[in-house]
């Protein structure tokens, strides 16, 4: 079985090897990615063909492009020059190959057929696709918010946040059914929130995998919800998102950690679950008001 168009193989078809790169995976079992293409070399020619498949290619823009030529289903489409920041859409079923003669940076974010239809049987409808037209550019500041976020877990040291990356990609799915594919998506009653059981369940098991990361799908089975229907009973229960709430966890364990005038802080920051110092430091300050430095060295002198 052939892998989906994402990461080292969406790479190859831009002749570039171990591209930076995120997957999440639907209750179903579909695999959701988000890969990072970055070429500063001018004239870079012609993008290598992807093999087809019932998938498609969100693309969001981080670097502008005046001039570039497409290719689907081997006739010439018509395209626009690319804004920074916006969005184009590719179905792999068409065979879409590019010319770009200039440097270029986007996030492909890789969504399979399966994991629409899904997300339809969820909402009662038959079925949902991504109406997909080639050439077109669109702006999207819902996509481009939801890619900008993933930066950070794209380079981070520890891939720890799988929920974090989890809650992102289904919220961008949810986002293109609902925008792109005419699908409303059923929300849960408002007014329900979990189980005490499953409350203390899902809590568990994101404490247990305070440094390593748990799936959504894991703690949605283990709670009988789907993810979304997870998501929102939690935070209804807690008044966090799943991620949210392991992150303040996280901080906590870090302040204990803290104590020890001589543990520092990039290894006080990996051994807690955070992708790298920069993102413990950015965790910090969000929920202490003071960075771990000036937190400890105030500790310490009390």
């Amino acid at each position: 079985m052939v892998r989906g168009a994402y990461g080292d193989r969406l790479g190859r078809s831009f002749h570039m090897t171990d591209p930076p790169t995120l997957v999440s995976h639907t209750a179903g079992g579909s695999r959701l990615a988000v890969t990072e293409l970055c070429c500063d070399e001018p004239d870079y020619g012609f993008t290598a063909p992807i093999a087809r498949e019932d998938a498609f290619l969100v693309g969001l823009q981080l670097r502008g492009l005046q001039r570039h030529e497409l290719w689907v289903d081997g006739r010439a489409v018509r395209v626009h020059p690319i804004i920074e920041g916006s969005t184009n859409f590719f179905d792999l079923r068409r065979d879409p190959v590019a010319y770009i003669p200039e440097p270029f940076h986007p996030l492909f974010f890789y969504i399979p057929q399966a994991a629409f239809s899904e997300l339809a049987g969820e909402a009662g409808a038959s079925n949902a696709t991504l109406v997909c037209r080639h050439g077109e550019v669109v702006e999207d500041e819902v996509l481009h918010a939801l890619g900008c976020s993933l930066l950070p877990a794209l380079h981070a040291r520890q891939q720890s946040n799988a929920l974090f990356v989890d809650h992102v990609l289904l919220a961008l799915r949810v986002h293109l059914v609902r925008n792109y594919g005419g699908v409303r998506p059923r929300a849960p009653p408002a007014s329900r929130g979990l189980a005490p059981w499953q409350e203390r369940r899902a809590k568990e098991l994101m404490r247990a995998h305070l440094a390593d990361g748990i799936a959504l799908t894991d703690l949605a089975a283990a709670c009988a919800l789907s993810p979304s229907a997870f998501v929102h009973a939690f935070k209804r229960s807690t008044g966090f998102s799943p991620h949210q709430w392991l992150i303040q966890r996280r901080v906590e364990l870090a302040t204990e950690r803290m104590a020890d005038a001589a543990a520092c802080l990039a290894d006080i920051a990996l051994e807690c679950g955070f992708a790298d110092q920069s993102h413990f430091t950015r965790a910090f300050m969000a929920r202490m008001g003071v960075s771990p430095g000036t937190w400890r060295r105030n500790m310490l002198n009390l």
